[in-house]
């Protein structure tokens, strides 16, 4: 089954990889959804979207049923508590398919603030 799928832009020019962190979606985020920038085209295209430009690009294998991307994805986010409540801090830092993990799996690190923080599991199905 498919762990991660090809992003366009409006004018179908390829984006990036799509895939869903679980880490991410067990938090308020919401859909644990990740799009990433990768060094790295469909096979008969050669060019990216002029959106990704300039941002940095993650290594990606290629394989959008065992997907692995690196370096590591660190995603950190403020949830809001209310007005005058300082917000929550969510971290969310990941090796996929890399530094341990096999290819389609995900290892979280110990500075994620959620219940998957040094644990391995495999990445959901899209």
């Amino acid at each position: 089954m498919r762990k991660a799928k090809i992003v366009r832009d409006t004018q179908g020019r390829f984006y990036g990889i799509h895939w869903t962190c679980p880490g991410c979606d067990v938090n308020t985020r919401g859909s644990g959804a990740h799009i990433l920038p990768v060094n790295w085209l469909p096979p008969g295209e050669t060019e990216e979207s002029p959106h990704v430009a300039g941002k940095p690009h993650w290594g990606f294998n290629g394989d959008m049923e065992k997907p692995s991307f690196t370096p590591s994805v660190l995603s950190t986010w403020d949830e809001w508590q209310g007005d005058d409540v300082p917000a929550k801090k969510h971290v969310c830092h990941s090796f996929v398919g890399c530094n341990g993990a096999a290819p389609g799996q995900i290892i979280f690190l110990g500075d994620s603030t959620h219940e998957l923080a040094n644990k391995t599991v495999d990445l959901p199905d899209l």
